[in-house]
């Protein structure tokens, strides 16, 4: 099909040199496909067999060519097949050969390659290699066991199995839906160079701790720099968080996942490369409560990290944190079908042998009801519990921060997206509209800020809270219109404060008071081509935009998801200043780029200074002025349009004087 002396692109990032697509693999059109497509400008196809083999001898399953480099070919297939540009949606490539690696008392784990998305850098990538034996059985809900040494090599080459979760889970064929799918408690290592001591950069995913899963944060554009990246997997909703606060559901079963994956981390990555001694633990939304709650843990050691960047997410956050776990795991059982009249121990029982997918839909029941009636200061079932048999937090973090008796060895870089409460209005938006009260004027006037406050996370009585928000983020006239378009910006600051940006800033001024290290903090205000904005949902409907969204800055450290790779100039310029901020945090302690940053200054007291990562770039004086950032832009813009008409009116008032004075004459 293309002869040696070309080099096949995958969608990943995967680039295999002097390689060609191996004959037999057919390409045809697409009109009746599922699944990824590519797109050769006018012709879609994609291979006909199940897999793409190379000449090279790797193979790649359920993947595409993403780009094909100085390809030579027949005329035929020229004219019928190929363009000169191949775009493609992809996923992360597997190769059936690799690098074998011994991880120390463990065992052998067989790799497989990938290169770096701009300077194609050879990366050998792990993917969820075991850290813990599977938590199934009588395991379910209680804290991990070590992961037991292997004979045969384990061939880690591609993507395994993500934790149980909506979405993933009940998208499978019933027969695959065994216990089995609970065994996930795994990581992924990527490094370029196993031999050498390089920084390690731990990444908790997001996901309101019930989604996500190692293999969507790709190495692609970390690895440009020298560093060795670990993601982790943890169980999630349920399996991971719901508590009777005893000894059989004691609850925290994902955190102590977490810390069981840092102590691998510290016992096996220098088997990968990294050095256990410089670790920086990251992570962005609910990973980001899940790394701060680490900071405030008495059972994580200090020498587990140095380092931490909490992106859009804080442990003192009221989603964060169930308050209530023995009545909220009731209520999931209840949803479940067990009957919660009977003794705890027999509830506890029914939970231990309910089906996955029974405890899955369980908690999406009791967390769409609670989210209406009391919002999301009291789920259960994904979130973290205070007290108990776990022995995570033993007191709530606010607390702990209250106390001073917190760490103060920790460097730390946080921040938040500009607009990162627009992702919480859309479930507001659609639980209003579902209610019709959307353009219900009266509500909209008297009730909604309240509302909106309970969803987020604060019901407060007294008027206070609402009070101070209206006075700052709305206008006499929006409130008295009663127009929801109208409160919409003021709302989206609302939920960027309680959800996201409160939390975030609590973290920072308790490290910026009691640690002896520097803390530096960031307001993501970039907006490029693409958006996670509804997260590849039909947006129309909605009278907003999504601005700096929740989980935008990500979109420049991890290639994914594959439909906001394609990075044009601008964004790509972004992408490398971003990967050189988190990298050379992560490297020296000091985040900087040479690519027209200013020099970033650390915190000294309780609101800044912060940096603006835009473009251009800037430094902030008041965090605070981001609580309510969408309210001072839609008066800003109402400044310049009325300073416009005003201009306008006076022009045309000119213009017509001088037409008289001309007629006159």
């Amino acid at each position: 099909m293309f002869n040696y002396r070309t080099g096949i692109y995958l969608t990943n990032g995967m680039y295999h040199p002097g390689t060609t697509v191996w004959p037999g693999c057919h390409y045809r059109h697409t009109s009746n496909v599922r699944g990824p497509l590519i797109h050769f400008l006018s012709s879609f196809i994609i291979p006909s067999c199940p897999f793409i083999a190379l000449s090279n001898g790797h193979r790649h399953s359920g993947l595409a060519v993403r780009e094909i480099s100085s390809p030579v070919v027949s005329k035929m297939l020229f004219a019928e097949v190929l363009r000169p540009a191949v775009l493609a949606v992809l996923y992360l490539a597997t190769a059936s050969s690799g690098i074998t690696v011994r991880v120390q008392s463990l065992g052998e784990v067989i790799g497989s390659e990938t290169v770096t998305a701009r300077t194609e850098q050879l990366v050998y990538q792990f993917f969820n290699i075991p850290y813990a034996e599977a938590p199934t059985g009588t395991r379910r809900f209680k804290p991990p066991v070590p992961i037991a040494s292997w004979n045969v090599a384990k061939d880690v080459s591609e993507p395994g199995r993500p934790c149980p979760q909506p979405g993933i889970t009940d998208q499978l064929n019933p027969g695959d839906i065994t216990p089995a799918i609970e065994d996930c408690l795994s990581l992924s290592v990527f490094t370029k160079n196993v031999t050498a001591k390089y920084p390690v950069m731990v990444y908790i995913h997001g996901g309101s701790f019930y989604l996500g899963r190692a293999a969507d944060h790709p190495p692609n554009y970390l690895l440009e720099r020298d560093v060795t990246l670990v993601a982790v997997q943890y169980r999630l909703g349920a399996l991971g968080f719901l508590s009777t606060m005893s000894a059989n559901i004691p609850g925290n079963a994902a955190m102590h996942d977490i810390v069981m994956a840092l102590k691998w981390v510290q016992d096996h990555i220098g088997d990968f490369g990294g050095d256990p001694q410089r670790v920086t633990v990251f992570g962005q939304s609910a990973g980001a409560a899940a790394t701060s709650a680490l900071l405030y843990s008495p059972l994580v050691p200090p020498s587990y990290f140095s380092q931490v960047i909490l992106q859009s997410g804080g442990s003192t956050g009221a989603w964060a944190i169930d308050p209530n776990p023995i009545d909220n795991a009731k209520d999931i059982a209840r949803y479940a079908g067990c009957d919660i009249v009977r003794p705890i121990e027999d509830v506890e029982r029914c939970l231990q042998e309910l089906p996955v997918l029974s405890l899955i839909r369980a908690l999406d029941m009791h967390s769409q009801e609670r989210m209406v009636n009391q919002g999301v200061y009291n789920i259960g079932g994904c979130g973290m519990v205070i007290g108990g048999p776990s022995g995570f937090l033993t007191e709530d973090p606010f607390n702990v921060m209250r106390s001073g008796q917190v760490r103060k060895d920790v460097r730390m870089m946080a921040g938040a997206t500009k607009h990162d409460g627009s992702f919480m209005m859309t479930g507001l938006y659609d639980m209003l509209s579902s209610m019709e009260l959307v353009n219900n004027n009266q509500f909209n006037q008297y009730d909604l800020i309240d509302t909106a406050n309970r969803v987020f996370g604060i019901d407060e009585h007294g008027g206070a809270l609402a009070g101070y928000e209206i006075e700052t983020l709305f206008t006499e006239q929006e409130l008295k219109s009663g127009n929801f378009s109208q409160l919409m910006a003021g709302l989206i600051d609302i939920a960027g404060t309680i959800v996201i940006k409160g939390p975030v800033l609590r973290d920072v001024q308790n490290n910026a008071r009691y640690s002896d290290k520097e803390t530096y903090l960031y307001s993501f205000d970039y907006q490029g081509e693409h958006t996670r904005f509804g997260y590849g949902a039909n947006t129309s409907h909605y009278p907003f935009r999504g601005g700096a969204h929740h989980s935008d800055d990500n979109m420049y450290l991890f290639p994914y998801p594959a439909s906001v790779t394609n990075l044009n100039s601008a964004d790509t310029l972004m992408s490398e200043i971003m990967v050189d901020l988190w990298t050379s945090f992560a490297i020296d302690g000091v985040p900087k780029s040479s690519k027209g940053v200013p020099i970033w200054p650390k915190v000294n007291g309780p609101t800044g200074p912060y940096m603006h990562i835009n473009e251009p770039f800037s430094i902030g004086s008041n965090f605070y002025d981001e609580y309510a950032v969408s309210a001072h832009e839609r008066s800003a813009a109402f400044t310049i349009r009325q300073t416009y008409s005003t201009v306008m009116v006076a022009l045309s008032i000119v213009l017509s004087a001088v037409s008289f004075i001309y007629t006159l004459s």
